[in-house]
Order: C-alpha cells, then structure tokens, then sequence
C-alpha cells in the first residue's frame, strides 16, 4: 500500500464513523430508550472494529499520517480533505 491509498482508506474510515455516528441522533429519536440504548452499543463496537481492522493498520504502517489527520482536523474538521 502507498501512502496515497493509506489516506484514502482513513477517508473512508471516517467517513463511515460519521455515518453511523449521525445515524445515533435518527435512533434517538425514533426508538425506545431501551432499545437506543442496545442500538447505541453496537454502534460504538461498529466503529471500534473499523479502528481496529482499518485506520490502526494504515497508521501503523504510516504513522507520520496520525500528526497529518490531527491537522486536517483541526484546520478543516475532516480527517483527509
């Protein structure tokens, strides 16, 4: 992998992290707080299994690409642009 697909699958990484974190505010809204609340969990496990299968590979194999993601973040709330 280069380091230019090393940034591309951190997009989409977190891209996909957004998705499921804007779909928490959809199942707030909709289900019981006792199934939210089960809703709520997996989604969080969701998105550590894409931490853990994705972005913690890419950044050990790059991890110059870390101090890169905090600036993009900072400067414009995206990890890559």
């Amino acid at each position: 992998m280069d380091k230019e697909l090393a940034r591309e699958v951190v997009r989409a990484a977190f891209k996909s992290g957004f998705e499921l974190e804007k779909l928490l505010g959809v199942l707030k809204t909709r289900c019981s707080p006792e199934d939210f609340k089960i809703y709520a969990r997996q989604v969080g496990t969701a998105i550590d299994g894409i931490n853990a299968a994705l972005l913690n590979k890419v950044l050990s194999q790059f991890p110059e690409l870390e101090g890169e993601i905090d600036s993009n973040l900072t400067r414009t709330g995206r990890a890559m642009p």
